[in-house]
């Protein structure tokens, strides 16, 4: 079953307990290979917020869009609890975060009540040894940004799409769940993924990722997002965890956004 989503997602990922696991897998990472302070240690979840910027491209479909953003993560758990930073050390001695870029079929025009499906997917996670990188959100006129400061250490990556589903619930909110693939990152010379990411050898293949904000995270180019053409998504908090070989039916991942999207509709807000 999926952890908890910083308070928010504990009921939509209730209703996955019929058909997942009872955990997530247990990784291990040993953060003094980036940084060289903090010490080994396990966790079953790395925790973060997420800022995009989806787009309608003149001469694609009605229904088609894209989207670049940044997932920024500040802190790592086992069994629902935190990993300390004094541990970690993760958003103290060094920063972590991820780029991708995605494209979505959706229902119709983006707007409040349609969901897509996510047509393609990559994604690179990178080590900010200094934690001194700058992150500008997403805007209706631009995407969102990271600004390097220094050398960056590559962790991981995929341009491997299992399945995906996202939309903005009947309130507006946003809501995205993925499974995609996972490959570490192999550096002869400076430390990768394989140094951060310690155990279990050979390291999971797949990376599950759920993400989720209220209304007053987006910004449209329309009136209440109707039939938008572009969405800046900001306050989008989110979880990443991991799986060796499964990948979730159909039915699983439908009902995991159906849980976002009644999320909306109570108006709960994040913890």
């Amino acid at each position: 079953m999926k952890k908890q989503l910083c308070g928010l997602l504990a009921g939509a990922l209730a209703l996955l307990g019929a058909s997942q696991a009872s955990a997530a897998p247990i990784f291990t990472v040993d953060p003094t290979t980036i940084a060289g302070t903090g010490t080994i240690f396990n966790a079953d979840a790395i925790n973060g917020f997420s800022s995009s910027r989806i787009r309608h491209d003149v001469g694609d479909p009605v229904n088609v869009y894209k989207a670049n953003g940044y997932a920024f993560f500040n802190g790592f758990a086992l069994d629902s609890s935190p990993v300390t930073g004094g541990v970690s050390r993760v958003n103290v001695d060094y920063g972590l975060y991820a780029v991708f870029s995605q494209q979505f079929t959706c229902t119709g025009p983006l707007g409040p009540g349609v969901n897509c499906t996510v047509s393609s997917f990559s994604f690179e996670m990178w080590a900010d040894p200094g934690n001194d990188n700058t992150y500008s959100q997403s805007t209706v006129a631009l995407d969102p940004t990271v600004g390097v400061n220094g050398i960056q250490y590559k962790l991981a990556s995929s341009n491997v799409l299992n399945a995906g589903i996202g939309g903005l619930d009947a309130l507006g909110g946003a809501f995205q769940n993925l499974n995609f693939g996972w490959t570490l990152y192999d550096d002869p010379v400076n430390p990768d993924g394989y140094d951060f990411f310690t155990d279990p050898r050979p390291f999971y293949n797949a990376a599950f990722t759920a993400f989720n904000n209220t209304s007053q995270g987006i910004i449209c180019d329309t009136a209440n997002c109707v039939a938008a053409n572009v969405v800046a998504i900001n306050s989008e908090t989110g979880i990443l965890d991991f799986n060796g070989n499964a990948i979730p039916e159909p039915g699983s991942i439908a009902l995991l956004g159906l849980g976002l999207m009644l999320l909306g509709t109570q108006r709960l807000r994040r913890s």
